[in-house]
């Protein structure tokens, strides 16, 4: 399968949100291969409409505007007044809007202009299983899909978080914050979160993988892939010399 295909593949798991901090990169060739892209209008300093507009008229998936809070990782310091200000006349070209608890009373707003909210919440830390599931039920009070990133500090934390991913009772995007479980993004998606976020040239978040990067790992990580080098030959031990040239095979397909 050539990657010029993969998103219409209908075994993959892994759907990719490509989050933009710069008009250059919503301009980007790239941005044509992710499956949603976030515009981070709280990093973006430069006029964003005609930007906007050109990705607008040309890409299909859903756009989500996010203005990200200082206290869970952004550069907005503000208060939700400012914050809707530098929303609204967005909206035209946004079919979703992230609001963080902290900006829940906008929700009715968002709703009004007939947008889906990503109620979300970024936490450094790991919550106890009670006080994840009271955040998962607090952001479906006001939100259509809950996003909640938080950071596992041990295996034991991962495995608790694929846990609630995969019993999640809502669509959920679920993720961590720093670098050390930065592979369980991908892993995630396996268990029943509807997105992962990635980059095209700068990171919006630590640990993100870029998006040629998590373009390979989903199509690596579909159900049912067979690396058609192996098909009908014998394994030898310790030669594994054929799998690399498939690997950086791919890698050239993908990024040339």
């Amino acid at each position: 399968m050539a990657f010029g295909s993969l998103k219409e593949d209908p075994n993959r798991l892994i759907k990719i949100i490509a989050s933009l901090s710069s008009t250059r990169e919503i301009i980007s060739p790239q941005v044509s291969k992710a499956d949603a892209v976030e515009i981070r209008l709280d990093l973006i300093t430069e006029p964003v409409d005609d930007a906007l507009q050109s990705l607008r008229n040309t890409f299909k998936g859903p756009i989500i505007l996010t203005i990200r809070s200082s206290d869970e990782g952004g550069a907005y310091a503000g208060s939700a007044n400012g914050l809707w200000s530098k929303i609204e006349h967005c909206l035209d070209y946004g079919d979703m809007v992230d609001l963080e608890t902290r900006y829940k009373e906008l929700a009715p707003l968002v709703k009004q202009h007939d947008k889906t909210i990503i109620a979300s919440c970024h936490q450094n830390l790991m919550p106890d299983d009670g006080d994840l599931q009271n955040l998962i039920e607090e952001l479906h009070t006001y939100g259509d899909i809950i996003k909640i990133a938080v950071q596992p500090k041990s295996k034991e934390d991962l495995l608790r978080l694929l846990k609630t991913t995969v019993s999640c009772p809502y669509p959920v995007i679920m993720s961590v914050t720093g670098t050390v479980y930065r592979y369980a993004r991908p892993l995630l998606c396996l268990f029943g979160s509807l997105y992962t976020y990635c980059y095209i040239h700068s990171e919006t978040s630590p640990g993100q993988y870029s998006l040629r990067e998590m373009q390979l790992l989903s199509h690596l990580l579909s159900p049912g892939f067979v690396d058609p080098w192996f098909e009908g030959r014998p394994v030898r031990s310790g030669d594994v010399s054929g799998f690399y040239k498939r690997v950086e095979q791919y890698r050239k397909e993908l990024f040339f």
